[in-house]
């Protein structure tokens, strides 16, 4: 098993234990046992469990956009690629709703123990960049901009879907959730600025 292996296995098995008994509970020596590896295999690694709970964070953060990601495949409308966007937010919820969960116990993780605070921070920067990377791919493919700084629109966005997936976890509201991701898409769409030109009649 190559490196990259190992540490994708011992990121699962570090999953495992957060989702079973919450993040605060993942330790090296927890992780070396449910994965059935000596704990020289998990130092050998991962420097310390800081890194191992940051390659954690990035996990969930690959995981949450890889439906959105690949939705942007379904046209170059902007229109079309925000409401993609939106099912896709949607489709993805579902079936990793203990992944949501996770994300949610990092925030919450950092704020309770100073320790975990700055792998939190990393983590949240990380849902950040992915949201800012998706924007920007669905900005290419249409071949607009934003009126809003980019950055600023993801972390707004990023925060947009927070709310709608954590209410949705406690209500179980689909119709609700699905109608929020759309309002989103819709918000999405009014700070978009057309490409020069665009709409002009033909002379």
């Amino acid at each position: 098993m190559s490196v990259e292996e190992r540490r994708a296995q011992l990121v699962d098995a570090a999953m495992t234990i957060a989702v079973r008994e919450g993040v605060e509970a993942v330790t090296i020596r927890g992780v070396a046992a449910e994965a059935g590896v000596s704990l020289g295999v998990v130092h050998y690694c991962f420097e310390d469990k800081d890194e191992l709970l940051q390659a954690m964070g990035n996990s969930l953060a690959l995981v949450a956009s890889e439906p959105v990601r690949a939705s942007l495949e379904a046209s170059t409308d902007i229109e079309v690629l925000a409401h993609a966007a939106a099912d896709a937010l949607w489709e993805g919820l579902t079936p990793r709703r203990h992944m949501r969960l996770l994300t949610f116990e990092f925030a919450t993780a950092g704020v309770r123990s100073r320790a975990l605070r700055s792998v939190a921070h990393a983590h949240l920067e990380q849902t950040w960049n992915m949201t800012e990377g998706v924007l920007q791919e669905v900005a290419r493919r249409a071949g607009v901009t934003y009126k809003l700084e980019i950055r600023f629109l993801a972390r707004l966005v990023a925060g947009y879907i927070d709310g709608i997936e954590i209410a949705w976890l406690v209500e179980q509201d689909d119709d609700a959730a699905i109608a929020s991701f759309h309002a989103l898409a819709d918000y999405v769409l009014t700070q978009v600025v057309p490409p020069a030109g665009a709409g002009a009649d033909a002379s």
